[in-house]
């Protein structure tokens, strides 16, 4: 057996944790939803209550030489941006749906900004890989108009337009140079004084109705694994792994929700739904394989001839 180096075992570790994160998430989302607590509740339990636990550290060590326009864009983009459509799609479209929309389109969004905010050049392998994705999005919303429940469509719409948001802050939070620890802080507790407030006084909610141990299950999960825990185990992992390696085990996200969810929600697995899925997911794998190629071009370009 390989020996493992230090770093390289807590790498794996980090990114086993995030890869079951991120696929229990929409299991987690959608359970939620379906029963006892409406889409606003979990956006309240998902921003507010990181934001009282890091509220001390941002108050401390401060917005780390942002401005506050681009504190206030970074937030709105990584906090309401995102949880508003990714919760409220799951109204009405099923988890492998969001699955591979949320987390697949991800790389159809952030390679154009990236380009325009970034300067970041479009390889012919990674515009294959995205219109792979692009044609397992259009799949998937073929099969929400064709076989879907009444009104899925307007789900996957929702998650598209997270996906945008959650680009933008991935985007942004890279080209600013944000730690993960300050950019988490910055989107939770600028939630807690505008979107939680919302949410309480007038959006439909169902805290007192619902039974305390899901009210708990679902803060303990939204608040600190879906929110806290998978993003700076992604930005762990990424480190000590790179973002190759990362990249490439997130591709198992929507496969793997779609058969969670066929067996512990019984969402039906249909044809379209699978062409949708594998599309995403290779898309997924060919946009991350050409931007590793371009990288390791770069690095052989600055050795020393």
């Amino acid at each position: 057996m390989p020996y493992l180096s230090r770093e390289t075992t807590i790498g794996l570790i980090w990114l086993v944790i995030v890869v079951v994160v991120w696929s229990s998430f929409h299991i987690v989302t959608r359970y939620g939803i379906q029963h006892s607590l409406t889409a606003w509740d979990l956006v309240t339990l998902r921003l507010g209550v990181v934001g009282f636990v890091l509220l001390p550290w941002l108050l401390r060590h401060g917005l780390g030489g942002l401005t506050l326009p681009r504190a206030a864009l970074m937030a709105a983009a990584g906090g309401p941006g995102f949880a508003y459509c990714a919760f409220a799609g799951y109204q009405f479209a099923p988890a492998a749906h969001g699955a591979s929309i949320l987390a697949g389109t991800l790389p159809l969004f952030t390679a154009p900004l990236a380009w325009w905010l970034a300067g970041e050049r479009l390889s012919a392998g990674r515009l294959v890989g995205l219109m792979a994705i692009l044609a397992g999005a259009a799949t998937l919303v073929a099969d929400a108009l064709s076989t879907g429940a009444p009104g899925a469509w307007r789900g996957d719409a929702l998650f598209v337009l997270g996906a945008v948001s959650w680009s933008l802050f991935a985007v942004l939070a890279k080209t600013w140079r944000v730690t993960p620890l300050r950019a988490a802080a910055l989107v939770a507790c600028s939630s807690v004084v505008t979107a939680v407030p919302v949410n309480l006084l007038f959006l439909p909610s169902n805290f007192l109705a619902a039974p305390l141990p899901e009210v708990v299950g679902q803060a303990l999960y939204q608040g600190f694994l879906g929110f806290l825990v998978s993003l700076i185990g992604y930005t762990r992992a990424t480190i000590n792994l790179g973002a190759t390696a990362t990249s490439m085990a997130i591709v198992v996200v929507p496969g793997s929700v779609a058969m969670l969810a066929w067996w512990l929600l019984g969402e039906p697995i249909g044809a379209l739904t699978l062409a949708g899925v594998a599309l995403v997911s290779c898309g997924m794998l060919a946009a991350v394989w050409a931007a590793a190629a371009a990288e390791r071009r770069r690095r052989l370009a600055l050795l020393p001839a």
